[in-house]
């Protein structure tokens, strides 16, 4: 969708769901070869309650097929890993695996979404084999025991991330917009861009995505960060979690169009 192919390594149930998520994601464009079917086991599931705007009241996960993405598991993807351009994890998968995807990615660089505050803490400790993690304000509180009490503390937070090595980072702050900033010492704010929310489920994912992709395509950091943003917008403003309207030309558009809200 964003014109870079894309594999996923994952693990499915051998349910209808499981089945029915490899062929959407295939047909989406992504390549599903890889991804592990669990004999017996349930396919992961997810379940939100939204209020009247799209914001999320309270969710519930069942994840536990996650465990079988094991160290055995990708190691037997060693060699392809390792001729990825970009490596895009998240922490829903259990602290070896992920120990492991770091430990082995060579000079991959790896993107890490920290998935909740619960879950963001199995990196805390591996910030120096990260590229790039996208937190938004509690799970920056919470990895750097900093309050983000406005837009005065995010220069602190990111210190304090670029000290324990992370290369670049990406704060979601609200309504304050996103701030950016690299360990070689570019960083900024990026306006947030007016959106008619529908449902919020799936907006972070599509910001890291854009910024894969874009890392992947040589775009100058903020023009990504920017670029995100806009697959953010398009997640936000759709009643699915993947908005199949994506595409490079449709964010463009949408961020050269767009209104700002500060």
């Amino acid at each position: 969708m964003l014109g870079n192919k894309a594999w996923l390594l994952s693990a499915v149930g051998s349910d209808f769901y499981g089945q029915s998520l490899l062929t959407q994601t295939n047909q989406s464009g992504v390549y599903v070869d890889k991804c592990l079917i669990v004999p017996g086991e349930n396919t992961s599931s997810y379940l939100s309650l939204l209020d009247n705007t799209g914001e999320m009241l309270v969710a519930i996960n069942d994840m536990n097929i996650s465990n079988a993405i094991t160290a055995e598991y990708l190691a037997q993807h060693r060699e392809f890993i390792q001729r990825a351009k970009v490596i895009v994890a998240d922490c829903n998968i259990s602290e070896e695996a992920l120990a492991w995807i770091l430990d082995n990615a060579a000079n991959v660089p790896v993107f890490v979404d920290p998935v909740s505050a619960w879950k963001c803490v199995k990196v805390r400790d591996r910030l120096n084999q990260i590229h790039t993690r996208k937190p938004n304000r509690l799970e920056a509180e919470t990895l750097s025991g900093i309050a983000l009490s406005g837009r005065d503390d995010v220069a602190k937070v990111a210190a304090w991330f670029h000290q324990h090595g992370l290369n670049r980072l990406v704060l979601s702050m609200g309504g304050d917009g996103v701030y950016y900033s690299d360990i070689s010492g570019e960083n900024g704010w990026s306006a947030p861009i007016k959106t008619n929310v529908i449902n919020v489920t799936g907006a972070g994912d599509a910001m890291m995505a854009g910024l894969a992709s874009c890392w992947v395509d040589g775009m100058p950091f903020a023009e990504s960060v920017r670029f995100a943003q806009g697959c953010s917008s398009m997640a936000l403003s759709c009643e699915y979690t993947n908005n199949p309207d994506l595409s490079i030309a449709n964010v463009i558009s949408l961020v050269e169009n767009a209104e700002c809200l500060n």
